[in-house]
C-alpha cells in the first residue's frame, strides 16, 4: 500500500526540489495530485488560482505552435496575452511587455534556449531589471527539458499540449 499522504506517480527531484512527475507533468513537492495529474497550487492560494488568474498577463516564448489557441482550447481565462516566436531581445521584450503574471517557455527555443532566457531572467530580477513574473511555466514536448527548466527556477513544467492543464488558471464556465 501507499504509504499517507504520498502521491500517486513517480517522486523524483531534481537538484534539491523534490517533484512529482505524473501524466507527463511536473510540479514541484508543493504539488498534491488528483487522480493522475499533479496539480500544483499557485504562489497567492494554496490550491487553484489566484483572485485575479482571470487579469493575469501572460507572455509565451514557443516557436512552433499557437499557445493562445492552446489555451483558448482548455477555456483558460486571462487578460492579455502575447506570443513571442522567437527568444531575440527576450529581456527587452519582457520589460516592453510590462508586468508578466505568466511567463510561458518552450525549450527548443531560436536563437537561444528556454533555459537560457530563464537563466536571462534570473539575472535580470537579481540585477533589479525586471520583476520576477508570479509564475514561470516551462512548456516543452520533451519531459526531461521541463525538469532542467524546473531546476533553474521555473515553478511548473508541463509537456507543451498540456499547458493548459495548470491549475493558476482561471478558467470560462460553461
Amino acid at each position: 500500500p501507499r504509504p499517507l499522504g504520498q502521491p500517486f506517480g513517480a517522486m523524483a527531484s531534481i537538484g534539491s526540489a523534490p517533484i512529482h512527475a505524473v501524466g507527463g507533468i511536473l510540479a514541484r513537492s508543493a504539488a498534491r495530485v488528483r487522480g493522475t495529474r499533479a496539480v500544483r497550487a499557485s504562489y497567492s492560494t494554496s490550491v487553484g488560482p489566484s483572485a485575479d488568474a482571470k487579469d493575469y498577463r501572460v507572455l509565451a516564448f514557443e516557436d512552433s505552435y499557437d499557445i493562445k489557441e492552446m489555451l483558448r482550447d482548455a477555456r483558460v481565462r486571462y487578460g492579455h496575452f502575447e506570443q513571442r516566436w522567437n527568444s531575440e531581445r527576450c529581456i527587452d521584450a519582457i520589460k516592453e511587455f510590462g508586468r508578466v503574471d505568466v511567463l510561458m517557455l518552450d525549450f527548443y527555443l531560436p536563437p537561444v534556449t528556454g533555459l537560457q532566457v530563464l537563466q536571462q531572467v534570473n539575472e535580470a530580477v537579481a540585477s533589479g531589471i525586471i520583476q520576477r513574473p508570479k509564475h514561470i511555466i516551462g512548456m516543452s514536448s520533451v519531459g526531461s527539458c521541463n525538469g532542467r527548466l524546473m531546476q533553474e527556477g521555473a515553478d511548473a513544467g508541463f509537456v507543451k499540449w498540456d499547458v493548459g492543464m495548470w491549475d493558476g488558471w482561471a478558467r470560462d464556465e460553461w
